[in-house]
């Protein structure tokens, strides 16, 4: 008797069950539908917001599931783009954003917390630049050996959250502060 019913209810909630993880399935599938290349990518962003763009920068934030892509819009502005990886392979576009010359953002990501600092247009006597998160005891140097666009990725430490807005402080060459973001906004 007691299997009898079990039977029963399993059967009865064996197609509802079916029809669920086939929704699920459905809608996971349009979400995660783009291939993993700078290409496809490209065409994406481009008919998402029916402009050109120049990649300057897709990478794999190590071994994570996330994706940064560093672009240029139209010549004129610059972006940032980030994208997650499905089980199935395949990314979901997360979110796109236009820049000032120098940003910073925090990526949580399923190993852990990192940091992206984004810099468009830079100045050539910049050789270093500190980050200064809203975090109290949190900085990071980049030591700067190029003025073309580049981005730079790092994982920020277990106890870091909430490291966005950042402050930033130009060094030149010598040690010397060129420009302090801090004290000027």
């Amino acid at each position: 008797m007691k299997i009898k019913l079990l039977l029963i209810v399993i059967c009865s909630f064996s197609p509802l069950l079916l029809f669920g993880l086939f929704i699920y399935g459905n809608a996971y599938y349009n979400d995660y539908h783009l291939k993993s290349s700078e290409t496809t990518v490209k065409d994406f962003i481009e008919e998402f917001i029916d402009s050109s763009i120049q990649i300057m920068h897709f990478e794999r934030i190590e071994e994570t599931n996330m994706w940064l892509v560093q672009l240029k819009i139209n010549d004129s502005k610059y972006g940032h783009a980030r994208f997650n990886k499905g089980w199935n392979g395949k990314l979901k576009f997360i979110y796109l954003a236009t820049d000032p010359t120098v940003t910073y953002r925090e990526h949580k990501t399923n190993k852990g917390n990192y940091g992206t600092l984004y810099v468009h247009e830079l100045d050539s006597n910049v050789a270093k630049i500190k980050l200064t998160p809203n975090w109290k005891n949190f900085e990071k140097e980049i030591k700067v050996d190029t003025v073309a666009p580049f981005m730079k990725t790092f994982k920020l430490p277990e106890n870091a959250k909430d490291t966005f807005p950042a402050m930033f402080t130009f060094y030149d060459k010598t040690g010397e502060v060129i420009y302090d973001y801090s004290k000027h906004g």
